[in-house]
């Protein structure tokens, strides 16, 4: 029995390392796998339970005036959030009190308030206490709706529905007073005006393209999207089970922030535009105007307001005819103030002097079977040029036409301008159409600026050349832009084009123009404090069926002072005025209302 005691134990030393071999193979199997087969998909999810990636965004640039106002902004807006998943309590109660709360942000109403502001203004204590009465019936009817449309959130699909946007600070604040725990809050940035609709055509807008990502539209918001537009990086970063960043890993971002753009539009001249232009239209009765201010040495534009205009913030009320820039996109037929161009083009090339007379301006002119009249049906036989530009006589430009002829016409107005683009940075700037087809009855009443047509930046560039010695500027409206990257600051440069004029020639174009501004239409508005060299000009404005409209007109003013030392060109321009079709009674009143004020806030001394 004691002989066979070591073969047992070795049989049983022999099973032990069988099965130890075995596990041993099955872990090392085993371990093969994990780390071999299945090595670097376990490291990936590994590591994308340890790795964030973390997004940080930069905000779109500002914009200023160039007396340092703030134009546009960014704000710091909240979209409440619900947590859908977990909530407990009385939907319908929190949705009555959000609705309480969030209707304070609503445009609607906003605007109403708005509205009984200007009503309490203008009206009776008892209109103003009615105006009351339907803010509020306006407030229940919006939490209504407002409350509907959050009861809808609760049975949307998805865990974390949005139950408002925008919300502002103060909205915040009272939900927070709710002390509901399944409200949360995103933050996030929109655009605000500080100085309200201001320069809302030069500004444009931000709105959405069609991956609902934040986007540019129309005037410098448009134009200058690259420049505006802030910058978005992602990194990965190694986090505990906390979310801290593990040791040894920073959190580091340059500025992301797009530039800022400086106008070079002032906030005191901009509100004068703004506020004359609102006033003419009223009184005047017009159905829209513009009111453009220009630097007369620089062309830097001091101001532009247009009317119509709009809250860049509530942009989708609107339609795109009144989102554009009137100035750029609103084609006209000048009419009158066109004729500061071809006289100009007369002077300069020697056809006439200011003391020429026309020999063809006792009546009618004959032309091609179509007998072209002066805007009065007035004929004054050798009148001279001086006196045919102060009274508008049409066919004293016409008996200019001739004696340049059409091509040379034609060059004159393109080196003025006249067709081409205004190469500014704003949307909408695009070239003008140019008559293809000119003939002799074209080239007439081209001459004095009807079958032409131009926009009120286009013509404003070419009666500044005029007040810049003859020497075109082309329209700045950027007077610098900061890049917070690098902390440089770029300022514009005064764009100098061709001398379309001599220097001679523009001092006689001035002196007529002062005569007109003296002796023509709107004498009787003349100032007696400065020089003004000016031109009114009522233009008739073309029917789609062909011919003019008879009940409807444009009132332009057009000029510079003071005309010895030109600080300022300005263009007014009514449309459809029903108080006066005439310029002399409308644009040209108003344009020296604004120019009296604009004396004092340029610091202007009067030349007289």
């Amino acid at each position: 029995m004691r002989e066979q005691e070591p073969e047992i134990n070795h049989s049983r030393k022999n099973i032990f390392f069988l099965f130890f071999y075995l596990i041993l193979a099955v872990v090392a199997i085993r371990l093969f796998y994990w780390q071999i087969i299945m090595g670097k998909q376990l490291k990936e999810e590994g590591e994308s339970q340890t790795l964030r990636k973390l997004e940080n965004k930069g905000l779109r640039g500002q914009i200023f005036t160039n007396d340092d106002y703030l134009l546009v902004g960014n704000q710091r807006v909240y979209d409440l959030k619900l947590d859908k998943k977990n909530f407990e309590g009385d939907s319908s109660y929190l949705a009555h009190k959000l609705a309480e709360i969030a209707v304070e942000d609503n445009w609607q109403y906003q605007d109403a308030l708005e509205s009984q502001q200007k009503e309490n203004l203008a009206n009776a204590t008892s209109a103003a206490q009615l105006s009351n009465v339907d803010i509020k019936a306006i407030k229940t009817e919006l939490e209504k709706e407002i409350e509907t449309e959050i009861l809808g959130k609760f049975e949307s699909r998805g865990n974390w529905p949005k139950l408002a946007d925008n919300l502002s600070k103060e909205s915040r604040e009272k939900i927070e007073t709710l002390n509901n725990p399944y409200l949360f809050f995103d933050e996030d940035y929109q655009r605000f005006y500080p100085e309200a609709s201001m320069a809302a055509h030069l500004t444009g807008f931000v709105g959405r393209d069609e991956n609902a990502n934040e986007i540019g539209r129309y005037g410098i918001e448009g134009a200058l999207e690259d420049e505006l537009k802030a910058r978005s990086e992602k990194n990965l970063f190694k986090m505990d089970a906390l979310g801290f960043l593990l040791a040894g890993q920073k959190y580091e971002s340059e500025n992301l922030d797009g530039r800022d753009i400086t106008l070079t539009i002032r906030r005191d001249v901009q509100n004068l535009a703004e506020q004359s232009l609102e006033w003419g239209i009223e009184h005047y009765e017009a159905d829209r105007g513009e009111v453009i201010i220009l630097d007369s040495k620089t062309g830097k534009i001091l101001a532009l307001a247009a009317w119509p205009s709009y809250k860049q913030w509530q942009y989708f009320k609107y339609s795109g005819e009144v989102l554009k820039n009137p100035s750029l996109t609103r084609l006209y037929e000048p009419g009158s103030t066109f004729k500061t161009l071809t006289i100009s083009a007369g002077i300069d090339s020697g056809v006439i002097t200011k003391d020429t007379t026309c020999t063809k301006c006792s009546g009618p002119r004959q032309i091609a079977g179509y007998s072209i009249r002066t805007w009065n049906d007035v004929y004054n036989p050798n009148i001279s040029m001086v006196d045919g530009y102060a009274k508008s006589d049409n066919t004293a430009m016409i008996f200019i036409s001739d004696l340049l002829g059409t091509d040379r016409l034609v060059d004159y107005l393109k080196k003025f301008g006249i067709g081409r683009n205004i190469d500014i940075d704003l949307q909408d700037d695009t070239r003008t159409p140019f008559p293809q087809k000119i003939g002799p009855v074209e080239t007439a009443t081209i001459s004095f600026g009807q079958g032409i047509s131009t926009n009120s930046l286009e013509l404003l560039r070419a009666v500044n050349t005029v007040a810049n010695q003859g020497k075109m500027l082309e329209p700045i409206i950027v007077e610098k832009v900061f890049d917070k990257q690098n902390q440089k600051e770029i300022a514009s440069q005064i764009k100098e084009g061709e001398q379309v004029i001599s220097k001679e020639s523009a001092k006689t174009v001035t002196e007529m123009m002062i005569e007109a501004a003296l002796h023509g239409e709107a004498q009787w508005i003349a100032s007696d404090k400065y020089t003004v060299a000016a031109k009114t000009g009522t233009s008739q404005v073309p029917d789609p069926n062909g011919g003019y409209k008879e009940d409807e007109t444009i009132a332009s003013f057009i000029g510079f002072a003071p005309a010895s030392n030109p600080r300022f060109t300005m263009l007014v321009k009514l449309e459809n005025t029903k108080s006066s079709p005439w310029a002399a009674e409308t644009a040209a009143p108003l344009w020296y209302k604004v120019a009296d004020k604009l004396m004092i806030l340029l610091n202007i001394t009067p030349d007289k």
